[in-house]
């Protein structure tokens, strides 16, 4: 029998679920739309040429603007790109929890970034698997396809909340070793680790022919260090309080984030990773938008002619 309490878990359970979706595909078509992508029903595809129209083609295929131009049909071809195994990897320890004023924390920004890149991933027919490491343990969803494992997914996020210690190596080592096969692994997190310990684990996970995305999410209290009053700053991680003056260490703190992004920006070019830098006050699909119009246009420009 339900009790009165559950039964309002439950029910806030479904509201955020619902929210959670409705703001994935959000993301997703926001991005999308501002790729202006050609898109292909079914399948992960990138345009590639024309051909002359023949009787026995698909008339939806017509490039009308190509024909008001000359005077002929003909048709868009489209290059087919292997269906790919993604995991998306999402940080849900305590600093991720960090929500100044009245924007969200980074893990419900990170959150919702997730669900809008699985919704994105399902939609072009590829496998998406989720991973979310909370206090140096791991929860996951193996890779699977469709529209069903998409509520799962969401479903299996809006019921996590951030709190521990981040510990990724150790979670890392264990995600790589169940891959049956080579994947695209993104990550996403504040990258707040120890010495960033996460590095050997990535080169593990680079090593064994995975391709890697960081997407860290930031906010712009950390980057900018905005304070001017004193203050106590208390650690998400259980680093306790501490009473300082902003402007004794706005200097050196500046400098210290500012050196952390770069040395996550090296190890993204060791390994030939992609970085991206999500900031919560901006909307994740226009950032989201830019990222895959780089990786689009750099991979055209890779691929042999």
């Amino acid at each position: 029998m339900t009790g009165p309490a559950q039964s309002q878990e439950a029910l806030e359970v479904i509201s955020r679920l619902h929210d959670l979706e409705l703001k994935a595909r959000e993301i997703a078509e926001g991005a999308l739309i501002g790729l202006h992508h050609s898109r292909h029903r079914g399948s992960s595809v990138e345009f590639s040429e024309h051909k002359p129209y023949t009787a026995g083609d698909e008339i939806r295929m017509i490039d009308w603007k190509l024909f008001a131009k000359s005077d002929r049909f003909f048709i868009k071809q489209f290059e087919d790109e292997t269906r790919i195994q993604s995991y998306i990897v999402l940080d849900a320890s305590g600093s991720m929890a960090y929500a100044p004023g009245n924007q969200p924390s980074k893990f419900e920004y990170g959150r919702t970034l997730a669900a809008g890149l699985a919704y994105l991933l399902l939609g072009q027919g590829d496998a998406v698997g989720l991973a979310v490491i909370r206090d140096g343990k791991m929860e996951w969803l193996p890779g699977r396809s469709g529209e069903r494992h998409f509520k799962a997914l969401s479903e299996f996020l809006v019921r996590t909340k951030p709190e521990g210690e981040t510990k990724f190596a150790p979670v890392l080592f264990d995600l790589v070793s169940r891959f049956k096969q080579k994947s695209l692994v993104i990550v996403i997190s504040d990258f707040f680790d120890p010495e960033l310990e996460v590095e050997k684990s990535l080169k593990l996970a680079r090593h064994r022919g995975n391709e890697l995305a960081f997407f860290q999410v930031l906010t712009r209290e950390e980057l900018e260090f905005p304070f001017s009053q004193l203050s106590w700053f208390e650690g998400l991680e259980g680093e306790g309080r501490i009473l300082l003056e902003p402007s004794q260490l706005r200097k050196e703190y500046l400098k210290l984030i500012r050196g952390w992004q770069e040395q996550l920006e090296r190890v993204g070019q060791e390994l030939l990773a992609d970085y991206q830098l999500f900031r919560t006050e901006q909307n994740p699909a226009q950032i989201l938008s830019g990222y895959l119009l780089r990786r689009s246009l750099t991979a055209r420009r890779a691929r042999p002619r």
